[in-house]
């Protein structure tokens, strides 16, 4: 059959827009799970999950080897309680990686999650393992692999003011010497959450939990096809008539296609 050339200019051009969109729907990001936990549980913390008094301005988690991930907004943050809170749980939380893979200077901190968040789970629970913890991430976080520092700081909410809760509310936790070589360091009680850090060790490193979803970023738009535009109407009218009595009526006015 025979066609114009503006008719295959058109059949080309639809075909072009189809395998676009196909390639947009086809860029989902796998589902995965990234989980940085201990070995072997050592010791019990409550920073920064059970008074929110005690380890402001700002601490953190240092790791090493962490595989490579690529977090986005609506991707989860987890961490494991072993003792609820009596608030809710609300703190800015920030990733960045390591310029050295073991060290704890970070290249750029990115706020993945912000403080006037209320998690899933907020207070916790006593079950040890479950990450029940469960923030949503609102920015996305490319990291390669190697040396990652998680950081908290500015408690929000009821949380500000916490210090009724016991003492201990994490459990699983380990130190630098845990066999599944995940865990640098931790600090608390600094001014900027920058090195060098005010306050240091090497115990009660917690351990984390992302879910990467199985879904493009939010910042790529879904595919969508061409908008058709409806042929609009013209307004016509008729002349006027006169009546047979002299009087002059108007006739109302017809729309008319183009």
């Amino acid at each position: 059959m025979w066609r114009s050339p503006r008719g295959l200019i058109v059949l080309a051009a639809t075909a072009a827009a189809l395998i676009a969109g196909q390639v947009t729907i086809g860029a989902a990001h796998a589902a995965q799970t990234v989980s940085v936990t201990p070995a072997a549980r050592s010791g019990s913390a409550s920073f920064p999950f059970g008074r929110a008094t005690l380890w402001p301005p700002a601490m953190g988690f240092v790791y090493k080897d962490v595989p490579a991930f690529s977090l986005k907004p609506f991707d989860t943050i987890a961490f494991d309680l072993g003792m609820p809170n009596d608030v809710n749980i609300q703190l800015e939380i920030d990733m960045a990686a390591t310029t050295v893979n073991g060290g704890d200077v970070p290249v750029a901190f990115t706020t993945v999650v912000p403080n006037t968040q209320v998690p899933a789970n907020p207070v916790g629970n006593s079950v040890i393992g479950d990450y029940e913890l469960q923030f949503t991430a609102v920015a996305p976080f490319n990291f390669a692999g190697g040396g990652l520092i998680i950081r908290f700081s500015n408690p929000g909410g009821a949380y500000a003011a916490d210090t009724t809760n016991p003492f201990d509310s994490m459990f699983d936790v380990t130190n630098s010497s845990d066999t599944s070589g995940f865990f640098v360091k931790r600090f608390w009680g600094d001014a900027d959450g920058l090195p060098p850090y005010t306050n240091s060790d090497t115990n009660v490193i917690s351990g984390f939990r992302l879910t990467i979803q199985d879904l493009p970023p939010a910042s790529e738009p879904a595919a969508t096809s061409p908008a058709t535009t409806a042929t609009p109407k013209k307004k016509r009218c008729k002349h006027r008539k006169r009546h047979h009595s002299g009087a002059v009526i108007a006739k109302k006015c017809k729309k008319k296609r183009r």
